[in-house]
C-alpha cells in the first residue's frame, strides 16, 4: 500500500512505506532490494532464490511470517522434550525467535523451524 509522500525505492520504483525511517540507511531503497544490490553477492550465493548466508536474507530459510500460535505451542514441547537436565550432553533448546528453535549440544546445534501446514484429513 503506497502512502502520499512515501519515498521512492532507486532500485525497483516502487514507495518505500515500511521501513521509510531508514530510507536513508539502506541507500534510498526497500530493505530487501538494497540486501539484493550490495550485500547479496558479498555472500557465497549469487543467485537471488539462494542464502547467501548474510544474516537477515531474504532468501534465507526463516519463516516469512510467524507461525500460529499453534505452531509456536508444539516448538515449545519439542523444546521441553529436548532439555534434559540430567542428560551428560548438556543439550540445551532456546526459542532464537517466534517459529526458530535453537538446540545445542556438545558436539554442535541445529536450527528447528516452525511453518504451518494444513491439517491432515
Amino acid at each position: 500500500m503506497s502512502e502520499p509522500g512515501s519515498p521512492i525505492c532507486r532500485r525497483c520504483g516502487r514507495a518505500v512505506v515500511t521501513y521509510a525511517a531508514d530510507y536513508s540507511i539502506f541507500e534510498g531503497m526497500h530493505y530487501v532490494c538494497f540486501h539484493y544490490e550490495f550485500e547479496h553477492e558479498l555472500g557465497a550465493a549469487a543467485d537471488p532464490d539462494v542464502d547467501c548466508g548474510v544474516p537477515g536474507c531474504p532468501s534465507g530459510p526463516l519463516p516469512t511470517k510467524a507461525p500460529s500460535e499453534v505452531a509456536e505451542g508444539l516448538l515449545r514441547e519439542i523444546a521441553e522434550l529436548l532439555r534434559d537436565p540430567h542428560s551428560a550432553s548438556g543439550r540445551e533448546a532456546t526459542m532464537e525467535r517466534p517459529g526458530v528453535l535453537i538446540v545445542h549440544g556438545a558436539e554442535g546445534g541445529v536450527r528447528l523451524l516452525a511453518f504451518d501446514v494444513p491439517p491432515q484429513t
